[in-house]
């Protein structure tokens, strides 16, 4: 497969790196794996120990599921 195969496969898939739900979040990548090493992220372990896979929904819904309501 060359670079511009891989590209396109990379923008069809719906899964996430750690990187990319953490840019998604607009958190740190630590707070990402630590989320998920709590059970309160969703996420799909591949490979090894630290290589995970998240999908966009999961990310908004743990958003979503963390939001507080602030009074103004």
């Amino acid at each position: 497969m060359n670079q511009a195969e891989a590209t396109q496969v990379d923008e069809q898939s719906p899964w996430l790196t750690v990187e990319e739900a953490a840019q998604r979040a607009r958190c740190g990548v630590k707070t990402i794996y630590r989320e998920a090493r709590a059970g309160r992220l969703r996420a799909a372990r591949v490979g090894g120990r630290r290589e995970l896979r998240l999908l966009s929904a999961w990310v908004d819904e743990w958003l979503v599921r963390c939001t507080t309501l602030h009074p103004a």
